[in-house]
């Protein structure tokens, strides 16, 4: 089960390049997979957002970022950085994501896990193997 559909990401700008909404529905529900693997340790996402309107919110938003990256693999619009000259006629430009991944920032992770109630420390205790 997608955690956004193709109304949701067209009701966000900018606009996107040419994707069907077969391709976005598509890439949600895959996006909604790769989510539920990523944060399995901490329950089932679909019931967990089905019980909490502000973790459903946060998941539909963040269901868009990874699809808008995807989409945006191939455009201007998703490059890192781009290089013209008028000289000999060069230009060269570096994509941020050439392969159109779905991926989510640290920052989305961490907005995530502050939803789920996880604190995330990043700590080891000294003490205890894996504790």
């Amino acid at each position: 089960m997608a955690f956004a559909t193709y109304a949701d990401l067209i009701a966000r700008p900018p606009a996107l390049p040419q994707a069907s909404e077969v391709q976005v529905n598509t890439l949600m529900g895959d996006a909604a997979w790769w989510l539920s693997v990523w944060f399995r340790p901490y329950g089932d996402l679909v019931t967990l957002a089905a019980d909490d309107e502000e973790l459903a919110e946060g998941l539909k938003i963040l269901s868009c970022s990874m699809v808008r990256r995807a989409l945006t693999s191939g455009a201007l619009e998703g490059a890192q950085s781009a290089y013209q000259t008028f000289g000999p006629y060069s230009s060269q430009i570096a994509f941020r994501n050439p392969d159109g991944n779905l991926y989510i920032t640290n920052a989305e992770r961490d907005a995530i896990h502050a939803l789920l109630g996880v604190n995330v420390s990043g700590a080891v205790s000294m003490s205890g193997p894996g504790l």
